[in-house]
């Protein structure tokens, strides 16, 4: 796997794939690794797992999915270059699909092909088609909270790294604009199942607090009524 060589405008920019603070001049953090892949690429389950949120972002990641892994497994891949998490890391997420072969809660086995790529959410328009990869401490937080560098689990090439070939087939992929696919939305709900749960959450808590006001409130009443 190779780092898409281009920008969304089509402008060489390796470093705008990678992770950190790679954007608006080291202004806005890049939550994961733009990995090139044109336009319905399959896309593999990297470890053993379970799916567990899945939905789509219209005007961030498009289809995305999570992947919740044993914490074990992903630290025996770690690279030796890099130091231990204190933290342990069990979501991998993958962005901008155009398809699905898995529903939550499926389990599914490392190398199963689990979705095709795309241009959805925010990635239509671009020059770079890939999928956005992500790996995870929590499936919150904005900018880099919560994130860590792919790259201390997986080897992918950065611009320096990759053949005259690779950078051909980029240079020709940039010369045009990848749209995505009508009604790929349908049948997906719009936001994560974990943010669903907890407006649920709020709702109840309101539900709660507002019936136990309306108690006090009669509470109040009636010794207003006895002092009478």
């Amino acid at each position: 796997p190779q780092v898409t060589y281009y920008n969304f405008r089509g402008e060489v920019y390796p470093d705008w794939a990678k992770f950190g603070l790679t954007r608006s001049n080291g202004a806005r953090g890049h939550q994961g690794i733009d990995i090139f892949a044109l336009p319905g690429t399959d896309v593999y389950a990297v470890l053993d797992g379970k799916i567990v949120d899945m939905y789509v972002d219209k005007k961030g990641y498009g289809l995305n999915l999570y992947l919740e892994v044993d914490p074990k497994e992903l630290e025996k891949i770690k690279r030796k270059n890099y130091n231990p998490n204190t933290m342990q890391i069990k979501y991998i997420r993958y962005c901008h699909l155009s398809k699905v072969n898995v529903k939550i809660g499926d389990t599914v086995k490392a190398g199963q092909v689990i979705a095709k790529t795309g241009t959805t959410g925010n990635a239509s328009g671009t020059h770079a088609p890939h999928v956005h990869f992500e790996i995870a401490f929590e499936m919150r937080g904005k900018g880099l909270t919560n994130r860590v560098d792919p790259e201390m689990y997986f080897k992918i090439k950065n611009g320096n790294q990759m053949t005259k070939q690779e950078i051909k087939i980029q240079t020709e992929a940039a010369k045009t604009e990848w749209f995505e696919p009508k009604g790929y939305d349908i049948g997906f709900r719009d936001k994560s199942i974990f943010l669903e749960k907890k407006d649920d959450l709020h709702k109840n808590e309101k539900i709660i607090d507002k019936a136990k006001n309306d108690k006090n409130l009669k509470k109040a009443d009636l010794k207003k009524v006895k002092r009478k």
